[in-house]
């Protein structure tokens, strides 16, 4: 059973579950809720302690259900409320809490909000950013204009991503109090808090408008059409409203990798934690730039969190570690013994190498299709259209897991993870200690982590072939990593 603790987060592991690919529980090829349940043993055994449920609301689905059309149900592809509460009790009872991803800055099209909105109907004509003439240069995240021309109201609506995705007018106060009872009603079934998708991008200043982005190399520069003036007090608003109910957490997703902007939106009110893309969007492996960015955190106050895969990248085996396992396991010490709040993805402890993109059937993502399209309009050949959206798809991590096929073996990387969870779990340095010495020496990375009653020291040699030489006299060795040559990790009890 949960423990009130108001600031438990900080203790936990998160695990991400892309609802339509986790587990298909009657055979259809797509995942669900009562997928998800029934994998809730699995997940206590691994020692995670909440999963976070991307959107399974009813939905078109262009962008994979961030176009909601109804926040008070669910999709019947991933089950009904009731297959929801079943879910919700079980994680609960598991000693797991559950935080959902909610939709603010937009809703889709196929929403009630908006069809009333383009019938100009009173109390909804200003629930969506409208203008008879395009303002300014704004392009959406998924390539082309941010303006649609909409026949019926004879105006255009703003999106910032696909066409189908309407912004709400944030300027408009009616949004906020719409919002909350959204929440209310997840709170009120006893959800654990919220992942709040692209929070920053909320359009709250009508003067923003008026001013056109910058271009540079080609490309826009998306400055005026995000961090606008006004969203840190509807942040702080929804904040306000999310933690009277106790014990609850505010995730946010900011689209920015400055540390300052970062962390201009947690704390003091605002949100208890924010993604660190900084980081966690690192495209190839570096870890002078991972010693440089945990340093600069550190220097920064930030109790980042820690990821390096999601549903919106390529997974980090393919990505990172050249899908091979030893490196796999270096990067799970890392993300469980540094200073943060880990959230892994859904797969990574199997691991799960990327899903193939082979050919435009492949492309179910969005925000490949729009780039796929595009390049067609611009009379570019199939293979070139294909090529640019592969850069720019996001369906490498998206493909169904197949459970039945990933038998857990001796020296597993899931059996790594589990140790590493433990670890976190036994030891307070490991979960909110301070760093002491963090240094990088060619490849091999050490770093300290000091607790009220013990200091922990890691050593990850990232050579994968080096060996590392034993601790100080006196330390404890609590794990171990051996590679083919020889040690390539441990964690050791100074102290």
């Amino acid at each position: 059973m949960m423990e009130e603790n108001s600031k438990w987060f900080e203790n936990t592991v998160f695990y991400e579950i892309y609802v339509p690919s986790f587990c298909d529980s009657n055979g259809d090829g797509i995942g669900d809720l009562p997928g998800v349940e029934s994998k809730i043993d699995y997940l206590k055994e691994m020692g995670v302690g909440a999963v976070w449920l991307t959107p399974f609301y009813p939905s078109p689905l262009v962008d994979n259900g961030y176009d909601v059309s109804d926040y008070f149900a669910v999709h019947e592809r991933y089950g009904t409320i009731a297959d929801f509460d079943r879910l919700l009790e079980a994680a609960h009872n598991a000693g797991i809490r559950v935080i959902v991803d909610m939709v603010l800055n937009h809703t889709s099209t196929g929403h009630e909000w908006f069809l009333k909105s383009c019938e100009n109907q009173e109390k909804y004509r200003d629930y969506y950013i409208w203008r008879e003439k395009i303002p300014n240069n704004w392009e959406s995240f998924f390539d082309g204009s941010a303006w649609e021309y909409n026949e019926g109201r004879h105006m255009y609506y703003y999106h910032a991503f696909s066409r189908e995705q309407a912004c709400l007018n944030w300027s408009n106060p009616a949004i906020l109090e719409e919002c909350k009872e959204i929440l209310r009603f997840w709170l009120d079934k006893g959800v654990d808090g919220f992942r709040l998708d692209v929070i920053n991008f909320l359009k709250t200043d009508k003067a923003a408008f008026t001013r056109d982005n910058p271009c540079e190399d080609g490309s826009q520069k998306h400055i005026y059409d995000k961090n606008q003036k006004g969203v840190r007090e509807a942040v702080a608003e929804l904040s306000a409203f999310v933690h009277t109910y106790p014990d609850k957490f505010l995730l946010g997703e900011i689209g920015d990798d400055d540390l300052q902007t970062i962390q201009s939106y947690t704390g003091c009110g605002l949100l208890d934690a924010a993604f660190n893309f900084n980081l966690g969007s690192m495209e190839k492996w570096d870890e002078a730039y991972l010693a440089e960015q945990v340093l600069a955190m550190d220097a920064a106050g930030i109790n980042p969190t820690l990821f390096f895969s999601s549903h919106d990248m390529r997974r980090q085996f393919s990505r990172l570690c050249g899908e091979n396992v030893e490196a796999a396991k270096l990067l799970a010490l890392f993300l469980l013994t540094a200073k943060g709040i880990p959230f892994l993805y859904q797969g990574e402890e199997i691991p799960l190498a990327d899903t193939r993109i082979k050919s435009s059937r492949d492309l179910q993502d969005a925000q490949g299709r729009y780039a796929y399209e595009k390049l067609l309009l611009l009379g570019k050949t199939e293979e070139e259209a294909l090529r640019y959206a592969k850069e720019r798809a996001r369906d490498y991590a998206r493909g169904l897991i197949d459970w039945k096929l990933h038998r857990e073996e001796e020296g597993s990387l899931k059996e790594l993870y589990q140790g590493l969870l433990m670890l976190r779990r036994e030891h307070e340095a490991l979960r909110t200690g301070k760093y002491g010495n963090i240094a990088l020496n060619g490849h091999l990375f050490y770093f300290e982590r000091i607790g009220r009653q013990e200091k922990i020291a890691v050593t990850i040699d990232f050579s994968l072939t080096g060996m590392i030489s034993e601790g100080p006299g006196g330390s404890t060795v609590l794990l171990e990593i051996m590679g083919g040559n020889g040690c390539t990790g441990l964690v050791e009890r100074l102290a």
